[in-house]
């Protein structure tokens, strides 16, 4: 798997390599409280802003995976990581309010 670290504010990934992301909190439209640890998110529902680019779906095929409080592990492929810069990931399922994170893709250190 690709590297993922978390430096001064941003979350970085290396550049056309697979990787698992966070995402979340997922918490209800209704109250904007209660953890939604039941969804489905599908590879559709996943969208990626190359550095703001028009959005376009993820190309990684699997849906997102819930992991525990309503954080969901998104996987990634070497595809959506093709481009170094930002990265802006955003979802937004029926019953959740919208999550969204930056990431920066940068070459791996030789």
């Amino acid at each position: 798997m690709g590297f993922q670290m978390y430096t001064g504010g941003r979350y970085v990934l290396g550049s056309n390599v697979s990787a698992t992301v966070k995402m979340g909190p997922f918490l209800s439209s209704a109250n904007g409280n209660t953890v939604m640890d039941s969804l489905t998110i599908a590879q559709a529902d996943v969208r990626l802003s190359k550095n703001d680019g028009a959005y376009a779906q993820k190309a990684e095929s699997s849906s997102a995976t819930h992991d525990e409080n309503g954080w969901y592990d998104v996987n990634l492929s070497g595809t959506d990581t093709n481009t170094t810069g930002n990265v802006l990931i955003a979802i937004h399922v029926t019953g959740a309010l919208p999550v969204f994170r930056m990431f920066e893709v940068s070459q791996p250190a030789p």
